[in-house]
């Protein structure tokens, strides 16, 4: 069995996301996808939606699995659970995760190309590399020879950082996030179940929305 672990603050969730998650699907083929929000990443002083509508939010990634050719998929509230009980979130402890509960699985990790070219900094990341195979998808044009040596250091044998393919839709949540609060909805980079929660909550500085009372 083979399991596509996709992790992320997701803070919010859009379509580049989508896209770069579809492209790691097409390039190892997946058994299941993981989808995991983050709950306290540790390269970020914090999230700006809560872990629960965070989780909620990333509904928009069941859409996927309806596609042809694309395997079940599960969103998964570990990760802001643990946070919730005072632990950090490291993926090595999630893939350790799935390996204890999935016993002889294939892990696989998709990321970003800017994760990549920073995981030396990753919470022991020799050993994320002995528990999963790395598919990395590239979220800007032209990256791809700074990636491949990357790939080449970090991985000598070869064996364990895979590259997916992908026309890349430059995107980063900071900036939905500051467009949105511009009074932007951004319905070209968000799902609509993502601005949906965004307008229900008043997220990111937006206006709440109101629902119609009867007296």
């Amino acid at each position: 069995m083979k399991i596509l672990l996709y992790g992320g603050s997701f803070d919010p969730p859009h379509n580049g996301h989508l896209n770069n998650l579809r492209a790691a699907a097409d390039r190892v083929h997946p058994d299941k996808i993981v989808v995991m929000p983050a709950g306290t990443s540790p390269f970020k002083e914090g999230t700006n939606a809560s872990g629960a509508l965070r989780l909620e939010m990333c509904r928009c990634f069941a859409a996927l699995a309806q596609e042809p050719g694309m395997p079940p998929l599960e969103v998964s509230g570990w990760e802001v659970a643990q946070a919730a009980a005072g632990s950090r979130n490291y993926t090595v402890l999630t893939l350790e995760m799935l390996a204890r509960e999935n016993p002889g699985a294939v892990l696989y990790l998709a990321i970003g190309s800017d994760m990549l070219l920073s995981f030396e900094g990753w919470h022991r990341w020799q050993d994320i590399l002995r528990l999963a195979r790395v598919v990395v998808t590239s979220r800007d044009i032209g990256d791809a020879p700074a990636l491949h040596a990357k790939a080449k250091l970090l991985d000598p044998s070869g064996g364990r950082i895979l590259f997916a393919p992908v026309q890349a839709l430059p995107m980063a949540s900071s900036q939905l996030r500051a467009r949105l609060a511009a009074g932007e909805e951004c319905e070209a980079e968000l799902p609509e179940e993502v601005r949906s929660v965004i307008r229900r909550e008043g997220l990111y500085g937006t206006q709440k929305e109101v629902a119609d009372k009867w007296i």
